[in-house]
């Protein structure tokens, strides 16, 4: 389940929803959130918390991960080329900065 719907995202990525991108649309999103659930390892029984702030923070990720998902195909092969600033690679860990961000709703760390 996603926590971000496939407007928001669609807004995001300053388009519109049609028949042929919803199912993009929401396949990102659905990664995106599949990314999110992983991370946090909350326990089944106790979900991210429904109050605003927590749902907002976690649909805040959902959102500009499922952006990047969206864009990845221009980068299909680790980089992106620009006639102006030249090749751009894709950097090796794209959700370090995303954890980052959901730490406040993660519960559990493992043990190194």
């Amino acid at each position: 389940m996603s926590y971000a719907t496939v407007d928001q995202l669609a807004a995001a990525l300053r388009m519109r929803v049609t028949a042929q991108n919803t199912d993009d649309l929401q396949r990102c999103l659905d990664a995106s959130a599949l990314e999110i659930d992983a991370w946090l390892d909350r326990p089944v029984d106790d979900p991210v918390p429904s109050d605003a702030g927590s749902q907002a923070l976690a649909a805040s990720v959902n959102i500009a991960r499922g952006l990047e998902w969206y864009k990845a195909n221009d980068a299909a092969f680790g980089a992106i080329g620009f006639a102006d600033s030249g090749v751009l690679r894709v950097p090796g860990d794209t959700f370090a900065r995303h954890a980052a961000i959901l730490i406040p709703l993660k519960l559990q760390y493992g043990i190194a």
